[in-house]
């Protein structure tokens, strides 16, 4: 069995951006990425100044982020959306303690 694969996607907000992205996202996640298989879940996190936001999502592999990537992120109206914010993405892995 492989490691589940763990996405952070960090946006760098200006003020008032937190507001119309963290509704986008969790429509994202509740029309359409909940509904791809491999997909775990997902978290929001922000900082007290509404500046940034992170996106925490768990995968059962890669093989099943890239096939979301293929089939939902890149034709989706509502990651288009989602795109348009500043944003860095890290694909990791658990090392385990």
């Amino acid at each position: 069995m492989t490691s589940p694969l763990y996405v952070v996607v960090r946006f760098a907000l200006k003020p008032g951006e937190r507001d119309i992205l963290a509704p986008l996202i969790q429509e994202f996640f509740e029309k359409e990425v909940r509904l791809v298989p491999g997909f775990i879940a997902a978290r929001l996190h922000t900082n007290e100044e509404g500046t940034v936001l992170l996106n925490y999502a768990t995968w059962e592999s890669l093989e099943h982020f890239h096939h979301f990537i293929r089939n939902v992120a890149m034709v989706s109206e509502i990651s288009k959306k989602i795109q348009a914010f500043d944003q860095q993405t890290d694909k990791v892995f658990e090392i385990p303690l």
